[in-house]
């Protein structure tokens, strides 16, 4: 039995007879104009809602804690997984001894013959220092000779 429906039926009944209303279909008119009175069938179909009701409450205790253990599994492997990480970082690979192009890196030049060593213009076997661009206007003189 709730008490609060009870009193507040009882509350509802009583503002009734003040209103001169005796007979008891007023009465009931009264409680049902409230929404206080209920089939047979709502209050039995209250009465599963209710038990189903409970019934989830509790599954849901089971299923918050079953949730907070698969929480808490997780955290610890994201911690275990941060960890290895760490450790995997600090494992570091050693450091190639050779430049890309194959020269060793214990120089502080590459290999003569090297092909990312870039030609000095003015130093190479290939440097003449006679040799004129193509551009260049042709003289007299050079016209019987290659070079001056």
């Amino acid at each position: 039995m709730n008490t609060k429906r009870v009193n507040a039926a009882a509350d509802v009944i009583h503002r009734a007879m003040q209103q001169g209303k005796t007979l008891p279909i007023s009465l009931a008119t009264a409680l049902e104009s409230t929404c206080m009175l209920q089939s047979p069938e709502t209050a039995a179909e209250e009465k599963t809602l209710r038990a189903r009701v409970a019934e989830l409450e509790a599954e849901r205790h089971s299923t918050n804690e079953a949730l907070s253990d698969a929480a808490e599994q997780m955290r610890r492997d994201r911690d275990r997984i941060a960890e290895l990480e760490a450790q995997l970082l600090a494992v570091q690979e050693p450091e190639n001894p050779f430049r890309p192009c194959g020269c060793p890196k214990r120089f502080d030049r590459h290999a003569w013959g090297c092909p990312t060593v870039p030609e000095d213009r003015h130093e190479s076997e290939l440097h003449h220092d006679y040799a004129l661009g193509r551009d260049l206007p042709v003289l007299p003189q050079q016209l019987n000779r290659r070079a001056l």
